[in-house]
């Protein structure tokens, strides 16, 4: 059975990834260095920045994993190392309409953590596999707490609903499974035929 939460999540990763995107992006020019992309993060509270060429076209992205990682195995202090020497290029771009799980399936395919949201050479941001793992937890999670025992729930009676048939205009008695043409006929019988149900 899918609960309430699960359909949740799932109505959230069939969202455009415009829809939560993150906006501020740094581009800095590619011979820039590694201490100045460290800061562009931080003041921007951003995991990435762009690198752009001498046209101003972007060419590579640097993460803090990138700095992290690379710097370490370079053995180069931030400040000497420019960020051509530590991007990852080509970029994988998407473009703003694509669902939120199709971004996640190209991040899994590729085996990396961001994405580039970008359409005829604009970019619009940048989507991360960490974003979209705690905004889907927080889809969920709204919707569990709404469902608290101390939420305003009603238990219906099996008898007081029904359905409709084949998706048809025929409504079925919940206690007979005789078939009316509309809802007035279907209420009049239930009063008189079943009245003493239980």
């Amino acid at each position: 059975m899918i609960s309430t939460g699960d359909n949740n999540a799932k109505s959230f990763l069939s969202m455009p990834v415009s829809s939560i995107l993150q906006r501020n992006v740094a581009i800095l020019d590619r011979f820039q260095t590694a201490a100045d992309a460290i800061t562009a993060m931080r003041d921007l509270s951003v995991r990435s920045v762009l690198v752009a060429d001498t046209k101003k076209e972007i060419i590579g992205l640097v993460s803090k994993t990138d700095i992290l990682y690379r710097l370490l195995s370079l053995h180069k202090l931030p400040a000497r190392t420019r960020l051509e020497e530590i991007m990852s290029s080509p970029i994988i771009s998407v473009p703003p309409e694509v669902t939120i799980l199709d971004a996640l399936a190209a991040m899994e395919k590729h085996n990396i953590r961001q994405l580039v949201v970008s359409s005829d050479s604009k970019v619009y941001g940048t989507i991360s596999r960490e974003d979209i793992i705690i905004k889907t937890e927080k889809a969920v999670m709204q919707t569990m707490n709404a469902f608290k025992l101390d939420s305003a729930v009603c238990i219906m009676s099996p008898f007081a609903s029904t359905s409709l048939m084949d998706k048809r205009d025929v409504l079925t008695c919940p206690h007979c499974s005789n078939q009316y043409n509309n809802k007035e006929l279907l209420s009049k019988h239930v009063k008189v035929i079943h009245s003493d149900s239980k």
